[in-house]
Parts: structure tokens; C-alpha cells; sequence
């Protein structure tokens, strides 16, 4: 069983990570997170990103960004960003696009079979997270990602919530896709939430979300890291972050 990693998405920071980066990384240390994921753009006008991390006790656990928001040329320089500050994930979203349609998504599978045969060259692990959208109708969304993506290149970032939000059980959708899960985002939201557009975000531990038998199923899948993403708060991004902090240390000793 692995020893999991805890790292922060720093989304809920908003516009604060390109204004004030330094001063989010200093309260995502100070809170004990041991990593972050963030945008492939974070660190472009930042002269000594792996001094900043490093001086404040973080690693960089990957960047995540939409399929179709970036260029093949950006896609290869987030690669070559990931390599020198040592992330090992690049984490792709929305390979259904606004029509959520088969179309996009065989389109972009070839994409992200792509850019998941570069990666893995540096050492670098493609992974595609879902959002609600692929897990409706049978998970036809995944499916179609999962069938037309090389294992070897392609792998999965699971988002517990939007799992739960598009009718699935999270735990259940591990287990289903063992082989391809190398990475967790953990995120709850409420029961009345879970048919709302948009759903309502909270921090871990106050949701509906069964996060105990998650843990250990990700402890036997030898998953790397397990990074806290709440898109919107009703307090401030370090109340919130804190308080999923206590919960994960508290519960689960991580």
C-alpha cells in the first residue's frame, strides 16, 4: 500500500494565484499540504518557480488544464515546465466540449493518446479528469475515452464529486477502472447540490461524499497523490483549505 500525498488545487485561490502567487503558496505551506496542482500558465512569468516551491516545503504534483485550451506547442512546454520542477502529471478536462457529443470526444481521445505518448518519453503520466459530463449515460463519456486511449499514455484523475454528481458511486468507479486510476481529486458537495447546475462545493468531511473506503481503495491502487479541489467557497480559500486539511490529517492521518 502507498503512502499518499497530499497536495492543494489552487482554484479556489481565483484570480489571487496569477496576482499574489507567492502569498497562496505561503498559506498552502502553512496549512501542511505537501504539493499543489495548478494551470500550465501559473509559473510562465515566474523567474524561480523551483526555488519558491522548494523553499516552501512543496512539491509540484502536476498541472491541469481543458483539451482545448492549449496548442500542442503548449502542451510540449507545459512538459518541459513539468520536467525541470519534477511534476509527473499533466491532467486534461472537457474531451466532450460544450456539446458534450461522441464526436469531441473520439476527437480528442487521439489528442490526448498524443500528448500522452510525449509525456510518458519525460517520464510524465497523462491523465483525464472527469467531470460530471462523462459519467451520465452509463459513463458513455469515459468509455469512449477509455476505448480509443492506449492505457500505456492515458490514464485517470478521478474527481470523487462529479462522479457522485452525474449518478455514479465514486468508490464503485475506482474499482471499475483500477488499471487506468493514478491519481485522486478529492472534492464534497451537498445533497441538495447533487442535482443542481451549479453544485454546491464543500469542504471535506461535510458533503455526501464516503471518503474512508476511498482512501484506503486509493492506498491499494498505489496512487501517488490525492489533491484537495473545492471550486468555490463560501468562506476564504484558506479557511476552506484548512479545514479539509484538519479532516484528512485527523481522519486518516494523512
Amino acid at each position: 500500500m502507498s503512502k499518499l500525498r497530499v497536495g492543494a488545487q489552487l482554484i479556489i485561490w481565483g484570480q489571487r494565484v496569477k496576482s499574489d502567487l507567492v502569498g497562496v503558496l505561503d498559506e498552502v505551506s502553512s496549512l501542511g499540504y505537501e504539493g499543489i496542482e495548478c494551470g500550465t500558465d501559473t509559473f510562465n512569468a515566474v523567474s524561480d518557480a523551483k526555488g519558491i516551491l522548494e523553499s516552501r516545503g512543496l512539491s509540484l504534483a502536476g498541472f491541469h488544464t481543458g483539451i482545448g485550451a492549449v496548442s500542442r506547442e503548449e502542451v510540449e512546454k507545459a512538459l518541459s515546465t513539468l520536467e525541470d520542477l519534477g511534476g509527473r502529471y499533466l491532467i486534461f478536462s472537457g474531451a466532450g466540449g460544450r456539446e458534450n457529443s461522441d464526436e469531441n470526444y473520439l476527437k480528442n481521445s487521439k489528442r490526448l493518446d498524443e500528448y500522452g505518448r510525449l509525456a510518458m518519453e519525460r517520464g510524465i503520466k497523462v491523465c483525464y479528469h472527469n467531470h460530471w459530463q462523462e459519467i451520465v449515460n452509463d459513463e458513455r463519456g469515459i468509455r469512449l475515452i477509455l476505448e480509443n486511449t492506449d492505457p500505456r499514455h492515458v490514464s485517470l484523475c478521478v474527481d470523487t464529486y462529479w462522479v457522485k454528481h452525474g449518478g455514479g458511486d465514486p468508490l464503485e468507479f475506482i474499482r471499475k477502472h483500477k488499471d487506468r486510476v493514478v491519481y485522486l481529486h478529492l472534492k464534497d458537495g451537498t445533497v441538495e447540490g447533487m442535482r443542481k447546475k451549479p453544485p454546491e462545493f464543500v469542504e471535506l468531511g461535510r458533503g455526501v461524499i464516503n471518503f474512508p473506503e476511498i482512501i484506503e481503495e486509493a492506498k491499494s491502487l498505489n496512487v501517488e497523490w490525492v489533491v484537495v479541489e473545492q471550486d468555490r467557497t463560501s468562506l476564504t480559500p484558506k479557511e476552506s483549505m484548512a479545514i479539509s486539511r484538519r479532516y484528512l490529517k485527523e481522519k486518516f492521518r494523512l
